[in-house]
């Protein structure tokens, strides 16, 4: 078993203890938010699940339409302070310097890590310097090889989700999830999550993430990057494909509050086991929780 420790330890090893309640019936919403109302879901319910065009798996390749990821340094050290570096060049090899600001409120840079077992999926705050070189402070919290996503749009150019690998030298051993884990403590607290709803392979889901505590629902969320109430990823187990789940609810303003339920729409292209990784923010405080969801039978 490799080492993890710290915030990511409790992501990783707390989930299979927790014992969730799951809250039916009404949402409660605060501030200008109290249309957010009642959603009746179930376990398995997809709300609803029309064939679209399957999304692009992202972070899986490098280089695309003439854009390149390349992590400015290979090697990282474990449990130690660090910045993870990188460029985005285009097909001059010169770095990419000018890049367009999304209208929702989103980073213009969407970087993160996640280690090749899919473990330790973490969000980073990077900012560009004047040499191109993007760099984002991060401490990892287990050795082995991360997989580095960085999502953008040039200007001029189009959207993309590109990865690369990076290392942290020492002894390793992969994590093992459930086949599905819906449920867990919700690190550095003892809040509560628990995922419903399933995901269609080809098809746009409803994913519904309810929040407690102590069986109570949790009515202080507030909102994080692009005014919504929660960041939903999922990455598919195997070549690590990313695909952002898109939140109901954006553009609140700080002082807004909603709970105990944030709803999403994913698509997912393809059968197969997901790592879902949620942020939200409560209390003042950024947490953040994993789950494993299968795609829906039969589907």
């Amino acid at each position: 078993m490799g080492r993890i420790t710290g915030s990511a330890a409790a992501r990783l090893a707390g989930f299979g203890a927790a014992s969730v309640l799951v809250f039916t019936g009404a949402w409660t919403a605060g501030g200008a938010l109290g249309a957010l109302a009642t959603a009746e879901r179930g376990d398995e319910q997809v709300l609803p699940a029309g064939r679209t065009e399957p999304p692009a798996p992202g972070g899986v390749i490098s280089t695309a339409a003439g854009y390149t990821l390349t992590p400015a340094r290979l090697m990282y050290p474990w449990r130690e302070a660090t910045e993870v570096t990188f460029t985005v060049t285009g097909s001059d090899g010169e770095p990419v310097t000018r890049f367009d600001t999304p209208t929702d409120g989103r980073p213009v840079m969407d970087v993160a890590v996640i280690r090749r077992d899919v473990a330790g999926y973490t969000r980073l705050r990077a900012e560009p310097g004047p040499d191109g070189v993007w760099r984002a402070p991060m401490t990892f919290p287990g050795e082995g090889v991360w997989r580095l996503y960085a999502a953008f749009t040039p200007t001029g150019g189009p959207s993309l989700d590109l990865g690369a690998d990076v290392h942290v030298p020492g002894p390793y051993g992969a994590f093992r999830f459930d086949h599905e884990d819906r449920s867990g403590l919700c690190g550095p607290s003892d809040q509560q999550v628990r995922i419903d709803g399933a995901l269609l392979p080809g098809g746009t889901s409803r994913l519904f993430a309810t929040v407690g505590h102590d069986g109570v629902p949790v009515t202080d969320l507030e909102p994080v990057d692009g005014g919504a109430f929660g960041n939903l990823t999922v990455v598919r187990q195997g070549d690590l494909a990313r695909f952002p789940a898109r939140p109901d609810v954006t553009g609140a303003a700080a002082d807004d509050r909603a709970g105990p339920g944030i709803a999403f729409s994913a698509s997912v292209p393809a059968a197969g086991d997901h790592r879902l990784f949620l942020d939200y923010r409560s209390g003042g405080e950024l947490r953040s929780c994993e789950f494993t969801l299968p795609t829906a039978p039969g589907s």
